[in-house]
């Protein structure tokens, strides 16, 4: 069986990455908490708190400074913007109906989107752009501040 190696992102798109960290994170505690019976609107509650403290954020740094540079790849940027309008509306379904069926699947939708960037999108954005775009990219990514908030009630690490 083959090694897979982590992928050796750029600086400039590394901001982006550790945020990537932070959504499979997500999926993986929603997972949990659901594999371990956890109230689903108290899983929906969490979803909540991360789109209003992080996830509206960073799509929205994505499709401003990522989708302009799309333009000789269409179909990238409309399976961007497409992903983030169906995680939008799971997001948005979540919260009055908190079931176990759209959470899961808002899980999977956020793991395969990151899987997406990360593999094609951001390669295809490391090989196609200028370093100076790049770097200028990076220079503004990097001087972002940090959101610290945390969410209190850990669902996800409670004993089954």
């Amino acid at each position: 069986m083959a090694e897979i190696k982590p992928i050796k992102r750029s600086a400039a798109l590394s901001p982006l990455s550790r945020e990537h960290h932070e959504g499979l994170l997500f999926a993986w505690k929603i997972r949990q908490g659901l594999q371990k019976g956890i109230d689903p609107e108290r899983i929906s509650k969490f979803t909540k708190w991360f789109w209003d403290t992080d996830l509206q954020y960073h799509f929205q740094k994505e499709e401003t400074i990522l989708a302009p540079l799309l333009t000789d790849r269409p179909d990238l940027k409309e399976q961007l913007l497409a992903e983030h309008h169906q995680i939008r509306n799971l997001l948005n379904t979540v919260e009055n109906d908190h079931s176990i069926e759209t959470l899961k699947k808002l899980s999977d939708v956020v793991n395969d989107h990151i899987r997406f960037e990360e593999r094609v999108l951001f390669k295809f954005i490391e090989d196609t752009v200028s370093k100076k775009t790049l770097e200028e990219i990076g220079n503004y990514l990097s001087e972002e501040k940090k959101n610290n908030a945390v969410w209190e009630d850990e669902f996800w690490l409670l004993k089954a």
